[in-house]
């Protein structure tokens, strides 16, 4: 089958693929650099900081200090910190990827599975963070389940994002492919 030569021929599956994936790495960056992950009361805390209101000083003022100089900074933090980087950097690679495909590579069919792997590495990735963030404990006591704020959220819907994107793109593949 021949390759689309301009962005008028590329296939409506690419191109929702293309947005669908997009659409969950905005989402996943919001959630992956916001501080409210998990709130209660005063405080919120994000993958990289803990935020709470200054009672003492000046009413109402917020501080927020880097989670590594918080009591009870635990190994699980660490990896869920770790695995929303590697779901970032898959995020990164598949947007590059299918860029790649739509506007230099047009013929390397290829590039759909790999995007489509990329997806569902960072989808994966970034809901296993999100199950590890949800399941750690701060100084001896488990997270309230009540409690996870928009920062999760939008963690949990790029991921799921993510996954339909490489089913799209595996979709699109087949398309082409036949």
């Amino acid at each position: 089958m021949k390759m689309p030569v301009t962005l008028a021929e590329i296939p409506p599956m690419l191109i929702g693929g293309n947005i669908l994936s997009a659409i969950s790495l905005i989402l996943h960056i919001i959630g992956f650099s916001t501080t409210y992950w998990f709130r209660f009361e005063t405080v919120h805390i994000g993958l990289w900081k803990y935020c709470a209101e200054d009672k003492h000083f000046i009413k109402g003022a917020e501080y927020c200090l880097d989670l590594i100089d918080v009591p009870g900074y635990s190994n699980q933090l660490i990896a869920a910190q770790v695995l929303e980087c590697l779901a970032l950097v898959a995020f990164v690679a598949a947007v590059t990827c299918v860029f790649l495909k739509i506007f230099v590579l047009k013929e390397q069919v290829m590039l759909l599975v790999v995007t489509g792997l990329l997806n569902w590495l960072a989808g994966g990735l970034s809901l296993v963070g999100v199950i590890v963030y949800a399941t750690m404990s701060f100084g001896g006591s488990k997270l309230g389940y009540s409690h996870f704020h928009y920062s999760f959220g939008l963690c949990i819907v790029g991921g799921i994002g993510a996954v339909f994107s490489g089913i799209v793109f595996f979709l699109a593949w087949r398309w082409v492919r036949n």
